[in-house]
């Protein structure tokens, strides 16, 4: 089990506990911040946004802002380079 995997496991938990319908959970997409992905990678920002814009990592971009998809952040990480 990975850190994002339990990470995942203890957010549907503390939904279900809260009382919440489990199906909206599949539905329900948390976004980090580059600030969030250069903790969870240990890149700089500088490295990030350079990657964001030759297209090298996942994200998505809103009125200049950038947002980033927990689970896409953590398969790019695993596939590594492409060869």
């Amino acid at each position: 089990l990975s850190f994002a995997q339990a990470d995942l496991h203890c957010n549907w938990l503390n939904f279900r506990v809260s009382g919440h319908d489990p199906s909206l959970f599949l539905n329900r997409i948390d976004f980090w911040k580059i600030d969030d992905v250069a903790t969870y990678t240990g890149y700089s920002k500088r490295t990030l946004y350079n990657l964001t814009s030759r297209d090298l990592i996942p994200h998505r971009k809103k009125r200049g802002k950038l947002y980033f998809v927990p689970f896409e952040i953590q398969n790019w990480i695993e596939e590594g380079d492409l060869k």
